[in-house]
Parts: structure tokens; sequence; C-alpha cells
């Protein structure tokens, strides 16, 4: 595992400086005070592009990705696909049973929501807010593609994505950084278990399975 991680180090090196960074920001700062902060600073045409950078997220936008690399590789797609599935039921199990009681900006920042930008368009929730759904989808979806990745460039440039999701979701008040820290780092952790046992699993075996992928038969 430590090969691996090393392997995919222009992906997971950036992340993780990233991450320590926006921890530490957490212990200098409230959620509130950060959350404010970043609804302070808006433009209409932020407005336009987060409101559709956070459909990255969803999970239609990454179940769609899997079946989409199901043409080129079964492989890669059921990477994918397995990896969104067990996120999305451990961050539902997280929301619904563990964390009922963590609000969503608009509930907690009620008695300054007037005063709040509010993007056209874009519904507000008030429950289940830890952690981020989208965040983690976004998170799972792109480390796989960074780790089937073969560029170092390529590798860093993927992490904008998520990054990008993880934003959006602070940006529409859907979430406050606490609820997408703990998501990001949920959707790299399960990708990864998933890609490299998958990957051990398909390399034990004599004969190949789920070699190549849909399009070869078009």
């Amino acid at each position: 595992m430590k090969l691996f991680l090393f392997r995919h180090r222009f992906y997971f090196l950036p992340f993780i400086i990233i991450w320590a960074g926006l921890g530490l920001l957490q212990l200098l700062f409230t959620q509130n005070f950060i959350i404010l902060h970043v609804n302070h600073y808006w433009s209409p045409f932020a407005d336009v592009f987060f409101k559709w950078m956070t459909f990255v997220g969803d999970g239609a936008f990454v179940l769609i990705a899997g079946l989409l690399a199901t043409l080129y590789s079964y492989r890669l797609g059921l990477k994918i696909v397995l990896s969104f599935a067990i996120t999305s039921i451990f961050v539902q199990f997280l929301k619904r049973i563990v964390f009922t009681e963590i609000y969503r900006p608009p509930k907690v920042l009620s008695a300054l929501l007037p005063q709040l930008h509010k993007v056209d368009g874009v519904d507000l929730y008030y429950f289940n807010s830890f952690p981020s759904g989208h965040t983690t989808a976004a998170f799972a979806l792109f480390t796989i593609l960074a780790l089937e990745s073969k560029s170092p460039v390529l590798k860093v440039l993927l992490l904008l994505p998520p990054l990008l999701v993880a934003y959006s979701r602070m940006y529409l008040l859907a979430h406050f950084l606490g609820d997408v820290f703990l998501g990001s780092f949920l959707g790299i952790s399960f990708s990864v278990i998933v890609y490299y046992y998958l990957n051990q699993f398909w390399q034990s075996q004599s004969n190949p399975k789920l070699g190549g992928g849909l399009i070869k038969y078009l």
C-alpha cells in the first residue's frame, strides 16, 4: 500500500497539503465565520458557475460517468460505481443515523438568512448536513480517475473538479466547511480501498476478467 500511495503522490500530496490547511483554518475560525466569509465574496459569474458545478457531485452524474467508463473498460466502470455506492451508503448512514442533529447553514444562520446572498433557482435545505454527499461523491469519482491516470500533470488537474464541487456546496449555503472537509476524506479513502483491492483481486486471477469495454462490440 505504501508503494501504491507513493506512485500516486501527485494526487495525494496536494490533497494532503490542502486538507491540512483547511483543518488548521477550522482550528482558528468557527464554521459560521468561514461560511459567512465565503458568502460575502460572490459574483454573477460565480452564481452561474457554482450552480452548475455542484452537479458534478450529484449521484446521477457519477453513475453516468461510471456507465460511460464501461465503454472503454469494464474494470474502470466497476471501480467508479462500486466506490460511489459504498461512499453513498456510508454517508447516508452518518447523515441520517449518527449526526442527525447537525444542521445546514440556512437553519443555523436563520437569523441572518434574509441578509445572506442566495443563488436564484437553488433550493435551501436545513437538515442532514454532515458530511457533504456531493463532495464525497465527487472525490470518489475523480480519485478513481486520478489513480487510473499515468500522467502526473493529469493527476494534479483531476484534483481541481472535486475541490470546486466542495467549494460550491459552501457557496450555495448547502454545507459548512466541516461537512465538505470530512466528505473529501471519505471520498478519497473509500476509492483508494476499492481501487487497490479490486486490482489486487484481478491480478490474482489466472484468467483475466472484465477486460476491455463495451466499445469493442460496437
